[in-house]
């Protein structure tokens, strides 16, 4: 009894001294623990505090006898459980993270590795406040390529995926004296604990760590950790923009959404798209004259006016382009691999007729036969203005294009997937019971869709009825959209009843490039409001997001984001399909502006914009 309560007494004093240091000033609080086992790389997050800095770089002790190494982080909390990680490594066995004293807070992380390992391999780096554990150099053979831009964002690999790791878990009952005793021998190794192992599911966020902008001469410079791919450009207007998405990515708080000045007239914005996205915004009255332009070690990306700016300054030495090496066609899609004497420096431009690669530090002194290439065949190659050379290669929207650079940075793939368009009927088309326009060839086919519509009047509040506002908004779409030059098929132009069966069998008969159905939200509740936009499939991931950008841009709305949803008309559409909710009627403030003039108006421009920029 002695023996419990001098343990009670220990863990009280304990608890009142942590109470004590816990909330002090500078401290910094870590808030999670991560391990890539398939990297061997430690992750200690924190939560953004300007008051804290580290002193001193962590310093590592070897304890060479009991073959482990450790170091503390002094000034901090540990704001998640105690960690211990038994790691699968040739190297590393085992990992702790714990709270070593409270009085001052130091947090120690202690390595125990096996025999022929040498810890002075670890490598520890700051990144503000949070600390990145390295146990092994990751190696990459020369024939690997780096995926660094992708038309289609679902082209990339998702890094969200679960990895298995082995953690302890105690066998002894949980009781008050059991939890005391496993605090005060945390420190233990694992062969001295009387635990199980157990495995638990960790989420790999990110392959790319945005940290830094700076900006010189005009020219944007991003640094960060990792490796990056760039996806095709979403062009915006009022005011004009040039946005790219940098998939499995994460952008540092300190820069997250923060607005950088390029000229007086133009910024630079960095924002997290979604868990796993970031977005690169620019607004210039130019916008569409920045493009990206990828280092060899694709860690750092620049953007620069193709115009204005002399590239001379982003490399210290030239290439020779020796050949183009056609490696065929495989699953139809078509690679050439294009292969030079130096690391080269390149900028990449999508539009909507070609691809343009721009070799700035490449000089083509000899002839080399493009021919033999089905993806080079009709390529046009011509000198840049400050020395250098493009490829312009003709491609449409329907011409997805992946391209990779060797890890040498001396070699260059560019795969081809040509979709074979449908040919578009030339005679008017009836689903019973619902009789479909005439479509004409050469122009992009849109379906709206707009909600509900006879007997179905959708949600309603105070005799106002889902259905007449999804009409009026659909009919303005599709004015705007015939005044940019689209062929416009609406599933209902008058207030009569549409079935879901029907509307899908009005797309299918359509075949049209995209189908968008309009949507108005609702709740039990009067609070929630908004604009949501729903996907499913995941050629529609894209769709959705420019038009939910669109939306977010043109109208003053709360953001409730994109739904990955199983709604029968975006389900069983085979185009790019999206269903937006463009509000809540429930909502006493949100259903007056809904049937005001100026917000049905700003969501057809919305809504007619996204479907544009889409396109371009």
């Amino acid at each position: 009894m002695k023996n419990l309560l001098t343990k009670l007494f220990c863990i009280i004093a304990f608890i009142l001294c942590f109470a004590v240091n816990v909330f002090a000033a500078g401290d910094l609080n870590i808030t999670s623990v991560v391990y890539d086992n398939s990297a061997s790389f430690l992750s200690i997050n924190s939560t953004d505090n300007e008051e804290y800095n580290f002193s001193v770089q962590p310093k590592l002790y070897v304890v060479e006898n009991e073959k482990k190494t450790y170091f503390d982080i002094n000034s901090s909390i540990l704001r998640c459980p105690a960690q211990d990680l038994v790691i699968s490594s040739s190297g590393v066995k085992e990992v702790i993270v714990k709270q070593f004293s409270t009085d001052p807070n130091i947090v120690r992380v202690v390595i125990y590795y096996n025999d022929g390992f040498d810890p002075n391999n670890i490598q520890l780096k700051k990144i503000n406040n949070t600390l990145m554990v390295r146990f092994a150099t990751t190696q990459i053979n020369n024939f690997y390529f780096q995926h660094i831009y992708s038309d289609v964002i679902d082209n990339i690999q998702n890094l969200y995926e679960p990895t298995s790791i082995q953690t302890t878990v105690q066998s002894l009952p949980n009781t008050i004296l059991n939890q005391i005793d496993s605090a005060f021998n945390l420190g233990m190794t694992t062969e001295d604990k009387n635990y199980i192992l157990s495995k638990k599911d960790l989420l790999l966020p990110t392959k790319y760590f945005v940290d830094g902008v700076d900006i010189k001469n005009s020219t944007i410079f991003i640094t960060g950790i990792g490796t990056l791919t760039v996806s095709s450009p979403i062009r915006l207007s009022n005011p004009t923009r040039i946005a790219y998405d940098i998939p499995n990515a994460f952008v540092n708080h300190s820069i997250r959404n923060k607005e950088f000045y390029i000229s007086q007239n133009e910024t630079i914005k960095i924002g997290q798209f979604d868990r796993s996205t970031a977005r690169i915004v620019i607004t210039s009255p130019t916008a569409e004259r920045y493009i990206p332009v990828i280092y060899g070690d694709s860690q750092r990306l620049a953007f620069m006016d193709k115009i204005d700016t002399n590239p001379q300054s982003l490399y210290s030495s030239n290439a020779t382009f020796n050949s183009a090496i056609n490696e065929g066609t495989s699953n139809n899609v078509e690679s050439v691999k294009l292969v030079f004497s130096k690391p080269v420096i390149l900028g990449i431009e999508r539009t909507a007729s070609a691809m343009d690669i721009l070799l700035y530090n490449v000089n083509k002194t000899q002839d080399i036969n493009l021919t033999e290439s089905p993806i080079l065949k009709q390529a046009k190659v011509s000198s840049l203005k400050n020395g250098g050379i493009q490829i312009s290669i003709p491609a449409t929207k329907d011409n997805e294009i992946d391209v990779h650079l060797g890890t040498d940075a001396k070699t260059l793939r560019i795969k081809e997937k040509v979709t074979v368009a449908v040919q578009k009927p030339t005679t008017p088309i009836v689903v019973e019971p619902v009789v479909v326009p005439k479509v004409k060839v050469n122009k992009r086919y849109i379906v709206v869709d707009p909600g509900h519509g006879g007997s179905d009047v959708g949600c309603t509040r105070n005799n106002i009825y889902e259905k007449n506002i999804t009409l009026d908004i659909s009919k303005r779409v599709a004015d705007l959209l015939e005044k940019k030059g689209y062929e416009v098929v609406m599933t209902r132009s008058t207030d009569k009843t549409v079935s879901l069966q029907d509307r899908v069998a009005i797309s299918e008969a359509a075949q049209p490039d995209i189908f968008v159905s309009i949507h108005v939200n609702s709740s039990n509740s009067e609070s929630p409001n908004g604009i949501e936009t729903h996907y499913y499939k995941d050629n529609s991931l894209m769709l959705a997001k420019t038009l939910h950008a669109s939306m977010l841009n043109h109208i003053n709305a709360k953001d409730r984001g994109l739904f990955k949803s199983k709604f029968y008309v975006i389900n069983h559409t085979t185009a790019p399909a999206v269903l937006l909710e463009i509000g809540f009627i429930s909502n006493p403030t949100e259903r007056a502006q809904l049937v005001s003039e100026s917000r049905k108006q700003a969501t057809a421009k919305a809504i007619a914009e996204g479907i544009d920029g889409y396109f371009k």
